[in-house]
């Protein structure tokens, strides 16, 4: 009798993001998206307003929609209140919400990373940071200086801040200093995706697979910052924070 094939280990993926075509939003003269990946829960993507003035019509979204900016500033007007974005920042837009009408860009583009729950995986309406958001009308900003850091389990060297979560999705702004990463292990439960922001000569997506074993096993040699997206939910944060 053959012994049955133990199955695969699942794989990372690396995804460069210079290497994605950029095209041309629907409807729109000087917004363009890469789509970078669908995974098992979430739909990421990479969003470019090219020149100065205001953002052009993006419709209704379905599905509530994260918006963290990578490059660029803008001002963001809604119910009689503007407030100021840039790099680091992050924008939480409920379903039902018409936000490109509200936004102007004051530089000469706005880079967007755009995370959103595949049709039909979102559960229920976010609970993210609560008081440390800033709120403009339907749309709240997340300033990453206001959130506290935590260290993470298994890291060594390394400071996290939750910037949201809600039933879907959890997001994290991690900085791991040189000597420092995480010990390797995996999620059963949980998919996993980094975006290193400081640190990579390129962008660069990866994409780690439930149950898929990551971690550096050692000291890292360069400082990174990264982008951290768990679906759903790793939650730490909670206990962390208190």
């Amino acid at each position: 009798m053959e012994r049955e094939q133990e199955p695969a280990e699942k794989q990372a993926r690396y995804i460069l993001v210079n290497d994605i075509e950029e095209k041309l939003l629907g409807g729109c003269a000087r917004t363009f998206r890469k789509d970078l990946l669908r995974s098992e829960n979430l739909e990421i993507g990479q969003t470019v307003i090219k020149g100065s003035g205001d953002a052009e019509e993006y419709g209704i979204s379905d599905v509530s929609r994260m918006e963290y900016v990578l490059d660029g500033e803008a001002t963001l007007r809604q119910g009689g209140t503007e407030t100021g974005i840039g790099k680091g920042d992050l924008l939480i837009i409920p379903p039902g919400t018409a936000w490109g009408p509200g936004l102007s860009v004051t530089s000469d583009r706005l880079t967007l990373l755009d995370i959103a729950p595949r049709i039909g995986k979102e559960d229920t309406a976010p609970s993210a940071q609560g008081e440390r958001d800033k709120s403009v009308g339907g749309v709240r900003v997340v300033k990453p200086g206001d959130i506290p850091t935590y260290p993470p389990a298994g890291h060594h060297r390394t400071t996290n801040r939750c910037l949201f979560m809600d039933e879907s999705v959890e997001i994290i702004e991690g900085l791991i200093e040189s000597g420092g990463g995480a010990e390797r292990h995996s999620h059963s439960r949980h998919e996993q995706m980094l975006y290193v922001l400081e640190g990579s000569d390129n962008p660069l997506l990866i994409y780690y697979p439930r149950g898929t074993p990551h971690g550096t096993a050692g000291g890292i040699t360069t400082r990174l910052k990264l982008l951290v997206i768990y679906s759903p939910p790793l939650g730490e944060s909670r206990n962390a924070l208190g």
